[in-house]
């Protein structure tokens, strides 16, 4: 199956005929963990391409977006599939579309809860970026001066995982997941989404009553035990607020409903501060805070609370730094991140990240992820 759909792939991207309308990215990454253990590699390089485009057939448009990664050394890394592949046409007010598409929902910065429809591709990393493409059919209008939205996705898409030795990986095998409806992969999700503003208030309401994206991760009693991915159902009402100020941003994300017949809440609270001109240059700085509570059998930890610093220098380079530091809400484990970007000349970027897991408790989730600590450099050209 994976050798037609490569195969599928490429013939399809031959198929389409280069235009001003396609780009594309191509990016080589390093990546170096510092505190792998015996059992896994401490260095990795990816390879990844991007196709995107643009193309009118008359009466409808195209547009497609196909992804190609190899990995060294994490085979689970590997893909070669569209990730956007969907005809759109609009009827009087309505757009309608089919086939594989994206969107993103949310407005916080650390964690989106609401956004349901597409899953992530978790073993390239925790990105918002790394969508699986997955069939829907979707209908996008206006109702008076707010934007309605309407999915319809036939067949779910399994969350992507690394090897077992991978990072990060759970150090044993993973079989195929289980899930609460009977008809597993072929379970039909529906969403609904409506968007719309009140002055300096954006806010969105959305219904999604379909197969919850996060699995909950059993461990298979055996000799050597293994890992069962479990997909329950869900259905849950969700809500998106932000004011934006002059110079300060509050924002909310909060999901309610049920899973497999256990009612749950979760939110996410925030504010971004940004300071113009600090110490009298042309960098901008933001101060970010977030408190994040989930109460689902799938969340690692239920209360962990989250600052960091934005930098953004202004430049005709676009660079940017973002520091964040995410705590339990006993202070007994956290997570370290950085990432830094800016661009290089002739279509080029250069990404600095690194990840740093640290716990004293055993027992706790992120004891289990310190080998995964991670610092990566990232090469990218765009055209």
């Amino acid at each position: 199956m994976r050798s037609v759909m490569k195969a599928l792939c490429l013939w399809l991207l031959l198929a389409i005929e280069v235009s001003a309308e396609q780009s594309g990215s191509l990016e080589i990454k390093g990546s170096y963990f510092p505190k792998s253990l015996d059992e896994s590699f401490d260095t990795n390089i990816t390879a990844e391409a991007k196709v995107m485009g643009y193309e009118d057939l008359s009466d409808f448009q195209l547009v497609y977006e196909f992804i190609f990664r190899k990995s060294l050394n994490d085979s689970g890394m590997d893909v070669v599939e569209p990730r956007q592949f969907f005809l759109s046409k609009t009827f009087g007010e309505i757009d309608a579309y089919l086939g594989y598409r994206h969107t993103f929902w949310g407005v916080t910065e650390t964690r989106n809860l609401v956004d349901l429809i597409n899953q992530q591709d978790l073993a390239a990393g925790v990105s918002p970026d790394n969508r699986l493409g997955a069939p829907s059919i979707s209908f996008e209008t206006y109702l008076g001066s707010g934007d309605f939205q309407y999915w319809y996705i036939p067949r779910f898409r399994e969350r992507t995982f690394n090897e077992k030795n991978a990072h990060p990986g759970f150090g044993l095998p993973v079989l195929p997941a289980q899930f609460a409806h009977i008809k597993g992969t072929k379970a039909p999700d529906h969403a609904l989404r409506y968007g719309n503003s009140i002055g300096d208030i954006d806010y969105a309401l959305s219904v999604f009553d379909g197969t919850a994206r996060e699995p909950v991760i059993l461990v298979q009693e055996a000799d050597p035990p293994k890992i069962v991915p479990y997909y329950e159902r869900m259905r849950s009402v969700g809500l998106e607020l932000q004011y934006t100020g002059d110079s300060i941003l509050y924002k909310f994300e909060g999901l309610t409903g049920t899973q497999s017949e256990n009612d749950f809440d979760a939110a996410v609270l925030g504010t971004e501060k940004t300071v113009y001109s600090i110490f009298e240059t042309q960098w901008d700085m933001g101060l970010i805070l977030e408190y994040q509570y989930d109460d689902r059998a799938q969340a690692q930890i239920d209360r962990t609370l989250v600052s960091g610093i934005r930098l953004t220098a202004n430049d005709e380079f676009d660079t940017n730094l973002l520091f964040l530091y995410t705590v339990d809400d006993e202070f007994s484990q956290s997570l370290f991140g950085l990432e830094a970007s800016r661009r290089l000349r002739n279509g080029m970027t250069l990404d600095l990240n690194y990840l740093l897991y640290q716990s004293d408790e055993q027992h706790l989730p992120l004891y289990s992820l310190i080998d995964d600590s991670e610092l990566s450099l990232t090469l990218g050209y765009y055209f």
